[in-house]
């Protein structure tokens, strides 16, 4: 019985290609591919006839046939290659070198991995075990995403409702504690915190579920990082007590609550909005809390320089600031920055968390804002970024060693084809590709952000 062959797409260097191998693109290219001169485009209109190509021109980037190419432009990449052109797409011994002097280095190819091969694989290394592991990881991540959107929503409404019930002087916080507990037995938190990137959310009810949920996930791994003893009783009163931060703000009228308009600094309804931290202390103690979960609603808008107009309730000292009132703070202004809005313009993850950089020092505790940057990242996991081959890629795990290359699944190419079949690039080992600048997700994918997410299947 003939040997049952599989195949697997790829993304390797001129020096990793073999015999058997058939390239699917071209993507990356010597220095004399930058502003062609009339000798390089006329070999690759010759020999890359009827594919098309990604090319800049006058600082604008085409997609064109081969035949189009002209003097001065910077190849991107040559793709769709037609099937004539066997010579330039199956792997040969004599194709390499000849690659390699043509100034043709990295490839998109399909390798073929056969059954018996696959059983007699050698064990994998450490670092291969460890990248098998972080492909698992990203999956899953996925998959939890997709299951918990539902959970986010409820535990949205779950938020208000407990707000609406404290305005009619119901106080409990029953109502919320079974998203609690269900976030927290499901260990999904890291997932559901991508979510606001995703989607569209509202200004207070979505926030607390937000800044709930980026706040266990990131307390959890810093106290186990820094080997800090945690001050809630569990991981479900982490998440509670976070989810409760703003819960002041039920006493404000739900009219000025909901309202998109931007109000004066000095309007009354924005000394009403700037009030809920002193609302909290009452409400939050009435329903049994801890006075450390108290500090969190009271203080989280207390600057380190408490001067600052942004500061408020005035005449804090910020030594009443415990280390987790200061984290949230942090948190609160990431989700407020990154949580979709329909009258505002969102940030991407990356540039609010450079943006929150710059503040700290100033507004926040650095020492509490490099614990933040180490377990978030400069890219955190679900943002969206460009890459040096023009391709769209989302960021599914953060490194702790070089926080500038994470890893990545590419989910549009530089064609602009949404992939279906997706690969796990770790940027440390990739070091030819770079990340060149932070994308608007719904600007990319629109109303399908969170539908082409969710498809991701990392083989």
């Amino acid at each position: 019985m003939a040997e049952e062959t599989k195949f697997e797409r790829a993304l390797l260097n001129i020096k990793q290609l073999k015999k058997g191998m058939k390239i699917i693109s071209y993507i990356g290219f010597s220095q004399k591919y930058q502003s062609m001169d009339l000798e390089t485009c006329t070999f690759v209109r010759h020999n890359f006839k009827d594919a098309r190509a990604r090319i800049i021109r006058q600082e604008k980037e085409l997609d064109i046939n081969v035949e189009q190419i002209a003097v001065g432009d910077t190849m991107k990449r040559i793709y769709k290659l037609p099937p004539d052109l066997k010579k330039l797409t199956i792997v040969t011994e004599k194709l390499v070198p000849a690659l390699m002097h043509r100034g043709f280095l990295k490839f998109e190819v399909k390798r073929p991995i056969s059954s018996q091969a696959a059983a007699t694989k050698p064990p994998l290394t450490k670092k291969q075990v460890k990248f098998e592991k972080s492909k698992t990881q990203a999956n899953k991540f996925v998959q939890q995403l997709k299951q918990n959107v539902s959970t986010h929503k409820k535990a949205s409404a779950a938020v208000e409702n407990i707000m609406d019930d404290a305005r009619k002087g119901k106080v409990s916080y029953n109502g919320v504690k079974e998203y609690v507990d269900n976030i927290t037995e499901n260990a999904s938190s890291e997932a559901m915190s991508a979510i606001m990137s995703l989607k569209e959310s509202d200004q207070t009810y979505d926030h607390c579920v937000d800044v709930g949920v980026i706040f266990q996930t990131s307390y959890l791994k810093i106290i186990e990082s820094k080997g800090r003893k945690s001050i809630f009783e569990n991981e479900a009163k982490t998440l509670l007590g976070a989810f409760l931060h703003d819960f002041g703000k039920s006493k404000v009228p739900k009219d000025i609550l909901d309202s998109t308009v931007r109000f004066e600094r000095d309007s009354q309804e924005m000394q009403m909005m700037q009030s809920h931290p002193v609302f909290a202390v009452e409400l939050l103690a009435g329903m049994g809390m801890s006075e450390d979960i108290i500090n969190m609603a009271h203080y989280h808008h207390v600057k380190q320089d408490t001067t600052i107009n942004s500061c408020y309730p005035k005449g804090v000292n910020y030594d009443e600031v415990i280390y987790e009132t200061r984290l949230i703070s942090i948190i609160d202004v990431y989700q407020a920055l990154v949580g979709k809005r329909k009258y505002k313009k969102s940030w991407n993850p990356p540039a609010a968390m450079r943006y929150l950089d710059a503040l700290a020092g100033v507004e926040f505790d650095m020492d509490v804002w490099d614990d933040f940057l180490q377990v978030m990242g400069l890219y955190p996991k679900g943002s969206l970024v460009e890459l040096n081959d023009s391709s769209a890629a989302f960021v599914m795990n953060i490194s702790e060693d070089d926080p500038e290359r994470p890893q990545v699944v590419i989910a549009k190419n530089a064609a602009g084809d949404i992939l279906t079949h997706h690969t796990l690039l770790d940027l440390q080992e990739e070091k030819d590709i770079e990340i060149v600048k932070d994308l608007d997700v719904m600007e990319v994918f629109g109303k399908d952000a969170m539908e082409v997410f969710s498809k991701i299947n990392i083989s």
